[in-house]
């Protein structure tokens, strides 16, 4: 049985017995238990995303001008992922003076090499 359970089981029983102002207290608490339960599970939510983005950080590697990831050989934007911590790939336009292109962004770049 969940702690919501057993607080909705408790109010009945208050109810039941009729003393209104105790059964308001229990369902204000239920509310209160509720709310947290909420904000747990976005707090749960946000630390899988930390974990997600520290993990990802740790395979990124740079190489001016670009970063990489661990076997993959299309650059990621730089920009993107320095300041906004997103891992966006960058498309080549062959022939253009600034041949790689942010979609996100719209930064240019041009490769050393």
């Amino acid at each position: 049985m969940s702690i919501i359970s057993n607080a909705k089981e408790v109010a009945d029983l208050v109810k039941k017995l009729g003393d209104i102002e105790l059964y308001r207290k229990i369902v204000e608490l239920e509310g209160e238990i509720i709310e947290l339960t909420r904000e747990k599970r976005e707090l749960d939510d946000e630390t899988a995303r930390l974990k997600s983005l520290l993990d990802s950080s740790k395979e990124m590697k740079f190489n001016n001008p670009f970063y990489y990831a661990e076997g993959d050989n299309t650059p990621f934007c730089p920009r993107c992922w320095e300041v906004d911590k997103i891992q966006m790939h960058l498309n080549n336009r062959r022939t253009t003076a600034f041949p790689w292109v942010c979609p996100n962004c719209n930064q240019q770049f041009q490769s050393n090499g």
